[in-house]
């Protein structure tokens, strides 16, 4: 039976590459190349054909077996394996590799097999399978050696690789792979394993494109899941359809405004709480601050223990981006005070918190691992609004001078003592924001 499916080494290639150009098989083995879409005969063709009638029914059982061991199956590793032992059943190959192309458009070993069970790494001639892609045709050899003895055949030798059968993985008329099969037998293979190997090469490509399709589409999902949870819903409605462009990868924002805000005496709070007490008035208090946050369509990047980072101006730009993230740090003050009496008449002690914006450039992008990206921002604008919220009193929203720029007036503001910040050489102007200017009407919310 056939052998254990493992995880496949890089293959040792046979280096015959500098005379693809000139590989061009012997009369022998172009009379073995395959059409890949070979149909059925019709029954009445067949009356007189019982072998033509054997071989398709070899076929149809063959596809039937394939369809069955992995039409459900989701895990591509494990979709390729079962595709090669399920042609190990039907051919009698000593080796076998699925090759996939990748990312760059090279063939990558995705899947081996080996009718012995050992794991060693299986060669293949270059040769063969460029020919293969480029006549996008399957290739039956029963003397590699000689069949492409123009292209230096003795590497087959030192492979020891007497009969092949190779085939495109062909769907729309684009490769994704090449099947290899080979044996170290001369003449191994027939005419009707050609056949069947064509035949299953065309079925397999199809699950396989079914596969990858289904993979990204889950992906896709979950970077769209993700990605709606940063942004107010209207927003990621318009960033999904395209209506809004969120470029991936960093990128230079020459202007956004960070906005930074975490509890007053939390740590305090926390001595005298039960986790799950603790747990449940986070997410309660989050809740509140991040409603207010998509309200004025800012994106929510992360939460930092108590604390909340949102962004007005990456990955969606406004042209009133620090309006939008003061007047949400008053709202939140409103809302906060709401939930404060709430909080007393229940006997519980209230909350307080301090605000810090600034703005400035930064880079923004998808950071992280290749298994855990997440979209967030980096540099020293980020820091100022981190340091600013750390020296906010209780109940105070403190603004740069470069934000305060871009207020045109619109609030009044008390100006504090200069603030030397960790990291600054300069003490930095602090602006005290205290409420709107009585003369003007600020927006509730934004998008509505």
């Amino acid at each position: 039976g056939p052998g254990v499916p493992h995880r496949p080494a890089a293959p040792a290639a046979a280096r015959d590459d500098h005379a693809r150009d000139r590989a061009r098989p012997r009369p022998i083995a172009r009379a073995q190349i395959a059409a890949t879409n070979r149909g059925f005969l019709p029954y009445e063709l067949l009356a007189g054909n019982p072998q033509q009638l054997a071989q398709d029914y070899e076929r149809l059982r063959l596809s039937h077996e394939l369809s069955r061991e992995i039409a459900l199956e989701r895990d591509l590793p494990t979709l390729l394996n079962k595709i090669l032992i399920t042609i190990f059943k039907f051919v009698r190959a000593d080796r076998g590799v699925i090759f996939l192309k990748g990312q760059d458009g090279e063939l990558v070993p995705s899947a081996t097999l080996r009718r012995d069970g050992t794991n060693a790494p299986i060669p293949v001639s270059s040769t063969i399978m460029n020919h293969v892609i480029r006549e996008r045709a399957t290739v039956l050899t029963h003397d590699a050696a000689m069949d492409f003895a123009a292209s230096k055949g003795k590497s087959m030798i030192l492979n020891r690789i007497s009969s092949a059968i190779v085939a495109p993985l062909l769907h729309n008329d684009e490769i994704l792979g090449v099947l290899w099969l080979d044996s170290e037998t001369l003449a191994q293979f027939q005419p009707k394993d050609m056949e069947i190997v064509t035949s299953v090469a065309a079925q397999a490509a199809m699950f396989i494109e079914i596969n990858i399709l289904g993979r990204k589409i889950e992906q896709e999902i979950v970077n769209r899941e993700r990605f709606a949870r940063l942004l107010s819903p209207n927003v990621a409605a318009r960033v999904l359809s395209g209506e809004l462009e969120v470029k991936k990868g960093g990128q230079l924002v020459r202007e956004c405004t960070v906005f930074n805000s975490d509890i007053r005496g939390f740590t305090p709070m926390c001595e005298g709480s039960s986790p799950q007490s603790l747990v449940e008035l986070l997410n309660e208090y989050f809740e509140l601050m991040v409603e207010t946050v998509f309200k004025f369509e800012g994106t929510l990047d992360k939460f930092m223990g108590d604390g909340i980072m949102a962004l007005w101006g990456a990955p969606v730009m406004h042209p009133d981006d620090p309006l939008r993230a003061v007047s949400c740090a008053l709202e939140q003050m409103e809302v906060l005070e709401r939930f404060n009496h709430r909080r007393i008449e229940n006997g519980l002690l209230p909350l307080s918190i301090g605000i810090g914006i600034h703005t400035g450039p930064l880079v923004a992008g998808y950071i992280g691992s290749s298994k855990a990206l997440s979209y967030t921002v980096i540099g020293d604008t980020v820091n100022t609004s981190a340091r600013l919220c750390g020296v906010a009193g209780a109940g105070q929203i403190l603004v740069s001078e470069a934000t305060l720029a871009r207020l045109g007036g619109k609030f009044d503001v008390e100006e504090l003592a200069p603030a030397q910040l960790r990291g600054k050489e300069r003490p930095l102007r602090v602006f005290d924001v205290k409420r709107p200017r009585p003369a003007v009407q600020v927006p509730a919310a934004y998008g509505s």
